[in-house]
This record gives structure tokens, sequence and C-alpha cells, in this order.
């Protein structure tokens, strides 16, 4: 789906649930989903999809390029990682780093890729890197992902490396999942669950960023009747859920350098609403900036284990198409 410039593509990550717990989940059932969706580009993760990542076997390439053609899929993106931990107690040096970039740029090429969805890149390898994906002739587009916002200092510094190198193969890869404002409603579900209370829920959302610590936000809870139920929340929120204002500004700095998006989501309602991300200002952003490209729908929400990943994928995409057609979000 094309609209405007903009086209659609769906990331077969959000499938992982199903393709981890699944035995007779194939490739090919995954693209069977991919298009029943109505989309043709599609990103691939190695990590996840090959037996022999960071090489995976001629075998598995073309299953892949052959469950794609025969379906009128078009492999866009190829996600790799600069794997960091793979040797206990050794710190990665410039040929690690190099030698997993070329890696991912080799298999990009094999599935026929023109976008790496790259792993880290030390600021002083970029040029090395932009002289790569053009040896290569595939972009490389490095993540700002969360718990990073746009406007953290490590990722300006990038933006000011790739105006300084020049080189139109460098790129940012955005992940909306920077920009959560609030946590998504399958989270909420397990504190309810666990008995707390919803407006309790909601009182924690709104002091998360009033300057109170977690100790004292706990503490209020308590005087308003709330137990570990609540804490756990309030645990989670002030950790590894943690959310806050959407840095838009920071936002609007990327998008000169933005190679596509990825478009994460943890949840869409049956109306077509989602409070989590501020979406209908992310996408005029990228309108109004005149990107021409892809926005790469990308599910998270198998992290609560719903099982229901085409469903969420179908939704999110009508809700691009409503947004970016001049519908509200909302």
């Amino acid at each position: 789906m094309n609209i405007g410039g903009i086209e659609q593509g769906v990331s077969l990550y959000g499938f992982d649930q199903r393709w981890v717990e699944d035995p007779d989940y194939t490739i090919e059932d995954c693209l069977d989903d991919v298009h029943e969706l109505g989309v043709q580009r599609f990103e691939l993760v190695g990590a996840v999809f090959f037996d022999r990542y960071p090489r995976p076997s001629v075998q598995e390439i073309d299953r892949v390029r052959a469950a794609a053609d025969r379906r009128g899929l078009v492999p866009f993106s190829y996600g790799g990682y600069a794997d960091v931990g793979r040797i206990t107690g050794h710190e990665p040096v410039d040929e690690d780093y190099i030698l997993d970039l070329t890696a991912d740029l080799m298999t990009a090429v094999e599935l026929g890729c023109h976008h790496l969805r790259a792993g880290a890149v030390p600021l002083h390898l970029l040029p090395l890197a932009a002289m790569l994906a053009e040896q290569y002739d595939v972009n490389v587009g490095i993540e700002v992902h969360a718990p990073s916002k746009p406007s953290d200092p490590d990722v300006q510094q990038m933006l000011a490396e790739f105006e300084r190198i020049g080189s139109r193969r460098l790129g940012f890869v955005p992940d909306f999942g920077c920009f959560i404002e609030r946590p998504a409603e399958p989270a909420l579900a397990r504190y309810l669950a666990a008995g707390a209370d919803r407006r309790l829920l909601e009182f924690v959302i709104e002091n998360r960023h009033s300057g109170m610590t977690e100790d004292e936000v706990f503490a209020r809870v308590r005087e308003q009747g709330g137990g570990q139920a609540e804490r756990m929340a309030i645990s989670d929120f002030f950790g590894f859920l943690s959310f806050g204002p959407a840095d838009l500004d920071g936002f609007a700095t990327l998008l000169p350098w933005t190679q596509y998006f990825h478009s994460k989501f943890y949840h869409v309602d049956a109306q077509l609403e989602d409070p989590t991300i501020p979406l209908e200002k992310l996408l005029g952003a990228i309108v109004a900036s005149g990107f021409r490209g892809v926005l790469m729908s990308e599910y998270e929400g198998h992290a609560f284990h719903n099982g229901d990943a085409l469903e969420q994928l179908r939704r999110h995409l009508l809700l691009e198409r409503r947004i970016l057609s001049g519908g509200s979000g909302r």
C-alpha cells in the first residue's frame, strides 16, 4: 500500500512468538501471513529466522527468496546485529564490528535487500561502513531504539558524523518505541489480573514524571489503599517499562537522514486506537518532511504472549492508512 509516497511494510519480527512456540510454523506460513495483510515489502531479522546466523546457509537464503517470489513479496530490509556479547568477557574491537557488519551486508545482498538495519557501529568506523555499503550496494541504517531518544548526545553525534561523511548510504532507522508515552493495555492487564486498582495505575502513570521518586509514588499509592500489585507496576514503570513525553523535536532532526522507519507498536484496540505512541504526530512529521519510502510496521506485543500478531498488524496497518489518508488517528 502506497499513500503519498509512503509505502507500508511488515517486519517478520512481529511473528516471533509463533515462530518460537509452534515448530510447525514455517517461513512459508509466515510469508503467507504477510501476503494476507496486503503489503509487499518485509523485513527479516536474521538472528530469529536463520539457524545459521550470522551466515545462513545457501538453502536457507534460497528458501526465503523462493517463498517471497511465489507470493509476490519483496525482501526490503535485513535486520542484523553487532554481536557484542558473543564471547564472554571480551570487549569487541574494531575488527569484530566490521566482521559482523560485513557478514550482514553479504546476507542482505543474498536476500535481495537494499537496506540493512545494522547493529552498533562506532562513530570512527562510519566512514568504513559507508565504503562497505557502497561496495555491496546496500544502505546501512543505524536503529535509534528505546531507551535512547533522538535528542540524546550520542544520537546527535552520529547525526553530525553522517552529515560530515555526506554519504547517503548511511542513515537512521528510527524505532517508534522511543516515543512510548504510557504503558500498553496488555501490560496494564497483567497488574489488574494481579489485583491492582485501575484508578491507582492511572495515578502512577500520571505521576511517573512529576518529580516524585519511585518510593514516593508508592507511598502515595499506599495511602490510597494500594498494595503489592501496584508496587510491581511502579517498579516496572520506573524500569524496563519506562515511558515519557515523546521527543518529537529530536525526531524532526533525524528525518533528513532517515532511510526507513520501524513503526513499532504494542497494541491497537478494535476501534483502531493506540494511546501508547503518538502515531498521528509522528506520521505528520514524516509527511511534512517530504519523506518518500517505507514505514515498516513492527509488532512487539508478542511480549505479552497474546498470540494475536496477525490481527494486531492488520489493525495497525489500517490505523496508519487512516492517518496518512487524512483521517483522525484517535
